[in-house]
C-alpha cells in the first residue's frame, strides 16, 4: 500500500510471502488476516493527495507520517528467534514480524484481538494481545489436482483471543481524511463473514481468516461458489 491516507480495508487474506505487508501509507484497516511474513512500515516525505468519501476530488496534500492503522483479529507468525527491536526514531523505516514496527510512528495504531506466534511481537500499546510462544504454525501451501490447500497448526490457544466484532463504529475515522470506514455504497461495515463466507460469531469472532479452524489441511482455492 503506497501513499494512501485512508480509509482502506484489507480483510480475510492469507499472506505467506517473506514480506507480507509493505505499508507506505496510513489509515488502513487490517482485519482477520493470516500474516506469516514481515511487515514494513515506511513513512514517506513527499506530499500526496487525500480525498472526500467515495470521490476522487482533491481534499488536500500531505506527507505520510505512518500509523493511524487498525489491526484487529489478525494472526501473526514470526520466526523462532524474535526480532531485535532497534532504538526508535519516528521517521525511520522498520521491518519485522508482528506490529512492533509501528511503535515509533507519528500516529498511534488501534489494535486488538491479535494473536502472535513464533516470536512475532505485538504493538507496544496493544491491550491484551494473545502471545503463543510454544506453537510454530508452520504454514505451507500444497497444490493437488488443480486445488490449493493450506497446511497450518494454530493450536487450541487461539480460542482465548479477546476478539471484537469489527464494524464501522469500532474503526472510527481515518485521521487525515476524516472519513469513516464503510462499504462502497456508503452503508456501515460489519465484518461478520470469514474467508469462506461462513458467518462469524457476533460476540467473539474467530481470529484470522477462518472462523472455527485451529489447524489441519484447508482447501483455500477454488472456494465453493467463487466466481
Amino acid at each position: 500500500m503506497e501513499v494512501n491516507h485512508g480509509p482502506f480495508l484489507v480483510d480475510n487474506n492469507i499472506f505467506l510471502s517473506p514480506r507480507s505487508v509493505l505499508d507506505a501509507s496510513e489509515g488502513g484497516a487490517f482485519i482477520h488476516n493470516l500474516i506469516a511474513g514481515k511487515i514494513t512500515s515506511s513513512p514517506q516525505g513527499r506530499l500526496t493527495p487525500y480525498h472526500p468519501a467515495h470521490a476522487t476530488a482533491l481534499a488536500g496534500l500531505v506527507n505520510i507520517q505512518g500509523g493511524d492503522d487498525r489491526f484487529y483479529n489478525n494472526l501473526f507468525i514470526g520466526r523462532e528467534n524474535p526480532d531485535k527491536i532497534p532504538a526508535k526514531t519516528g521517521s525511520v523505516t522498520f521491518t519485522g514480524f508482528g506490529l512492533w514496527e509501528y511503535d515509533a510512528r507519528e500516529f498511534p495504531l488501534q489494535a486488538g484481538g491479535n494473536v502472535y506466534y513464533s516470536g512475532a511481537r505485538p504493538y507496544a500499546k496493544e491491550a491484551g494481545p494473545l502471545i503463543v510462544p510454544d506453537i510454530d504454525p508452520k504454514p505451507a501451501i500444497v497444490e493437488k489436482d488443480g486445488n490449493v490447500f493450506l497446511n497450518v497448526n494454530l493450536g487450541q490457544a487461539l480460542s482465548k483471543a479477546a476478539t471484537p466484532l469489527v464494524t464501522s463504529e469500532l474503526l472510527g475515522k481515518a485521521k487525515i481524511a476524516g472519513v469513516g470506514y464503510e462499504n462502497p455504497d456508503g452503508s456501515p461495515l460489519k465484518l461478520d463473514a470469514d474467508y469462506f463466507g461462513k458467518k462469524r460469531n457476533d460476540v467473539r469472532p474467530g481470529a484470522g481468516p477462518f472462523e472455527t479452524v485451529s489447524g489441519g489441511e484447508l482447501k483455500v482455492w477454488p472456494i465453493a461458489g467463487a466466481q
